[in-house]
């Protein structure tokens, strides 16, 4: 069982730490992709995101307390957008995911958002399976975009 909150300050080393690990891992982003991702989110980073946005920066939290998983997004023209989406492997296929996303669309009228979109990689199965699940709808595929990789666009209407 886990619970969805803000982030606090004093979650986000955790969770900066966390996110690098996971980006390390995943087989979907090559090298430059992860390069480029993991310097922006950082303890500072996701601070700045909370001052201005209480609602960015989500963390999945265990029955210990121990953040198992996060998802930062942002306000944008009156969207959500899911810049990511993490669980820890050892947490993973137990409805973290679900739970975090649930946590967004929640917000989402608090901030004046119509909807929710995101991006995954097209070989990501996992989060296709995912947003399908959860009533997300398919926009488009992007080939050769963000660091010259394939990527669906996704959207769901709040």
């Amino acid at each position: 069982m886990v619970k969805v909150v803000d982030a606090e300050e004093g979650d986000l080393p955790a969770t900066a730490r966390l996110f690098a690990g996971i980006l390390r891992e995943i087989p979907y982003y090559n090298a430059l992709a992860k390069d480029g991702e993991v310097g922006k989110y950082t303890a500072k980073t996701l601070s700045r995101k909370i001052s201005e946005d209480p609602h960015s920066v989500l963390v999945a939290k265990d029955v210990d307390g121990k953040i198992v998983g996060f998802s930062f997004n942002h306000f944008d023209d009156y969207t959500i957008w899911i810049d990511w989406l993490g669980v820890e492997s050892t947490t993973r296929n137990s409805g973290v995911g679900a739970a975090m996303l649930r946590e967004t669309l929640r917000t989402a009228p608090e901030r004046r958002a119509h909807k929710v979109w995101c991006d995954t990689r097209t070989i990501n199965e996992p989060s296709k399976n995912l947003l399908h699940k959860m009533g997300f709808g398919r926009l488009t595929e992007i080939k050769n975009h963000w660091y010259g990789q394939d990527f669906i666009l996704w959207e769901k209407f709040v």
